[in-house]
């Protein structure tokens, strides 16, 4: 006996001959099948919407009684005849094994009943479309879906579901007056000569405060077919041609066919439209055309938008409060929910995370992309027919599959070169953030280079007395190296700033350009200092740094607050001063040694006046300001000193104007 054939034995589906099929198969499979395609109340839900794309309905009422706790899902389909009622039912279980081609998004009636299990007690009224008869079906969801029936044949659904004859009367008495005032509606009225309409009573109390609760709406948008809302936040941020594109992309019913989805609670007495769902990135990322993908191919239509901003996601929060533990948990949260990289969807419905590519379980075969797209890109891939080669669930039925392994390799054409261009960027982008950006940043904050400067100070210095003792024997050290030749006021880096109305180029290769740019002084949250876009005609990195990097800083150093401030003198002149008894700390980061030796710029700043202060030969100076330093940055060597130029240009400039 064959493997497939034992396998499908094994589960209860039997063929017999060729002119008919016989079936045999337990409730507890249709169990299993079931919650395994529509295991959450928004897959069930999504699974009716799809029925009724599915019956060509241009609309769908979804309602929510909290009183009888029971949901009402209308639409304008096509209707079922009592024909294809037989033909659903007769079909479950069956059509697991069948090698015929789907079409439907629905899986062979087994989705139909997923939605049954959302109550004990479900009721559907239709009427087909060039009929007048309505029909009206009964389910017994409880027993279908009962323990005591698991082990039972689906031969036990005949006396749990029924079928008969009724008529609109009965449909309004056992709907809820917001679904009949809005079909009475002049909105809906003339729409619906032909209709479904399914009412799930009774509904399991965890499924249904789901449903109820604040979350619903938005995790239903995510599933659903909707239509694109044109003035939705996002897609305005989709400034330039691209732009465009996809919104076309997003009308176009051969990828993407839609239908319009409204929601209510019977108690508010009100329904809303549903539209397309899109996550919430911050509110200062736009996207123009270098940075939209689009483009169609074969059966694949897709759009992917990026930013090299570190996170899409972050809320943007002004004046660098520091956040409470709460509000970092909620962050850690919002980071862990949020949705990243790319979906993978079949006409804008079968919504499958990008990592459904990959074979599930221990043991599994390196990853197809290697490199995953990164947090900061958000996009679609669209496939007009993939119910053709998916299965029902997750297994060796889908990825050994021929015709799902020729898709996966269709992705991956599409997604493999776009995702190695994105990880040049993040490279480029992230060797700017952390050598040159982040050391500013970080310069007061309890990560930043003054703890680690204190460490390693009383390492070389082996002191063995006490703290205040240490503390004291320092400070007498910095007096003694003071540089008072660059303690000057009028070649403070802030100071120049301000004068400065246009950007001021710190250096630029083939990789980035790098600039200071006054404008983002009161546009860029202080935490952040920094904007990075993405010059494709070029290929590199556009990093605008806010003159509040330069800024006086106060900092604590051997228990005394220093005032910090940056001076703009040449690459001979010293690299710090230290007034202990004045309390501020002058420094050149113009300097040769501190240009090429920064790790942590605070670190540099005072590792090299102490080094100076401790040491007796030039040999012991190199030793000791290479301790503390610890390893060479060729990028702030890059892009520090061509500023010290410009900002000393600027500086003889006001003095000849003076």
């Amino acid at each position: 006996m064959g493997k497939k054939k034992a396998k499908k034995e094994a589960m209860g589906v039997r063929r017999k001959t060729a002119a008919g099929i016989s079936v045999d198969v337990k409730v507890g499979i249709l169990h299993t099948i079931a919650d395994a395609i529509y295991s959450t109340p928004a897959g069930k839900v999504r699974e009716a919407v799809a029925n009724s794309r599915d019956n060509d309905a241009e609309w769908v009422i979804i309602v929510v009684d909290q009183t009888t706790r029971s949901i009402f899902i209308c639409d304008n389909g096509s209707g079922i005849t009592w024909k294809r009622f037989h033909e659903i039912f007769e079909a479950i279980g069956y059509g697991w094994g069948r090698d015929v081609v789907e079409q439907k998004l629905s899986y062979f009636g087994l989705g139909l009943m997923s939605i049954f299990q959302l109550g004990k007690k479900v009721e559907m009224f239709t009427r087909a479309r060039g009929t007048n008869q309505t029909l009206k079906l009964e389910v017994d969801a409880e027993g279908i879906f009962g323990e005591e029936n698991k082990k039972k044949s689906i031969s036990v659904l005949k006396r749990l579901i029924s079928l008969k004859k009724s008529n609109e009367a009965s449909r309004k008495e056992a709907s809820v007056s917001l679904v009949n005032e809005t079909l009475a509606g002049e909105e809906f009225r003339d729409t619906w000569e032909s209709f479904t309409e399914i009412i799930i009573r009774d509904m399991r109390e965890e499924d249904f405060e789901t449903i109820c609760g604040d979350d619903f709406v938005a995790e239903l948008r995510k599933w659903l077919p909707l239509k694109a809302e044109r003035g939705e936040p996002f897609l305005k941020r989709l400034t330039g041609k691209k732009g465009r594109e996809v919104r076309d992309l997003l009308e176009n019913v051969e990828f993407c066919r839609t239908v319009d989805v409204y929601f209510g609670m019977q108690e508010d007495a009100r329904i809303d439209q549903l539209w397309k769902y899109f996550p919430k990135f911050r509110s200062d990322v736009t996207f123009p055309d270098d940075n939209v993908y689009v483009g169609k191919r074969g059966g694949f239509a897709y759009y992917i938008v990026h930013s090299v901003a570190v996170d899409l996601h972050r809320d943007q929060r002004r004046g660098g409060d520091r956040e409470s533990e709460r509000e970092q948990d909620l962050d850690r949260k919002r980071e862990a929910d949020r949705e990243t990289g790319f979906w993978v969807r079949n006409q804008n419905f079968l919504v499958k995370s990008a990592d459904f590519l990959e074979r599930s379980g221990p043991g599994r075969p390196r990853k197809f992309i290697d490199q995953p797209l990164r947090p900061w890109v958000y996009g679609e891939i669209f496939h007009k027919d993939m119910n053709r080669f998916l299965s029902v669930s997750r297994t060796d039925f889908l990825f050994d599959k021929k015709e799902f392994k020729e898709f996966r390799e269709q992705v991956t054409q599409i997604v493999s070169p776009l995702n190695q261009e994105l990880r040049d960027i993040y490279e480029k982008r992230k060797k700017i953030d952390e050598e040159l950006v982040e050391p500013f940043r970080k310069l007061r904050g309890p990560k930043g280079g003054i703890v680690a400067t204190e460490k390693r100070l009383r390492e070389i210095i082996q002191h063995d007395g006490t703290e205040e003792q240490f503390r004291k024997d320092a400070l007498a050290w910095l007096r003694k190296g003071r540089n008072k030749a660059i303690e000057r006021e009028e070649s403070r880096v802030d100071v120049l700033l301000r004068r400065s109305k246009r950007p001021l180029t710190l250096g630029q290769d083939e990789d980035a350009v790098v600039k200071i740019d006054p404008a983002l002084k009161d546009t860029v949250d202080e935490r952040e200092a920094c904007e990075f876009a993405w010059d494709a005609t070029n290929k590199r990195i556009v990093a605008s740094l806010s003159p509040s990097l330069f800024e006086a800083k106060e900092v604590v150093f051997l228990g005394k607050t220093f005032e910090m401030v940056f001076v703009a003198l040449k690459e001979a002149d010293a690299g710090v001063s230290i007034d202990v008894d004045g309390g501020k700390v002058y420094v050149n980061p113009f300097n040769a040694q501190l240009a090429q030796y920064t790790v942590s710029i605070f670190d540099v700043y005072v590792a090299l006046h102490i080094a100076k202060a401790i040491s007796k030969t030039s040999d012991e100076l190199v030793k000791n300001a290479l301790a503390l330093l610890g390893t060479k940055s060729e990028v702030s060597k890059k892009y520090i000193t061509p500023l010290g130029d410009d900002l000393r240009r600027a500086e003889q400039l006001a003095r000849r104007r003076a």
